[in-house]
């Protein structure tokens, strides 16, 4: 894809989409490894968790 942005998973770093330049609004979607929800804001790329627990590199849970 011409002039577009890999959208990686801020949890896991998988691929969940990519941006094409110009591209705005807010998306939602969910990361195939990490099963995270996340709702996108393209204009900004700000990443707002709305389904999943995040974890520490020890594998703890995040209080």
């Amino acid at each position: 894809m011409k002039n577009a942005r890999r959208i990686e998973c801020p949890a896991c770093g998988h691929r969940l989409m990519d941006k094409k330049e110009g591209a705005f609004g807010a998306v939602q979607v969910k990361c195939m490894k990490s099963k995270h929800v996340w709702e996108i804001e393209l204009s900004k790329l700000s990443f707002k968790l709305i389904h999943g627990k995040l974890y520490r590199d020890d594998k703890e849970s995040v209080s």
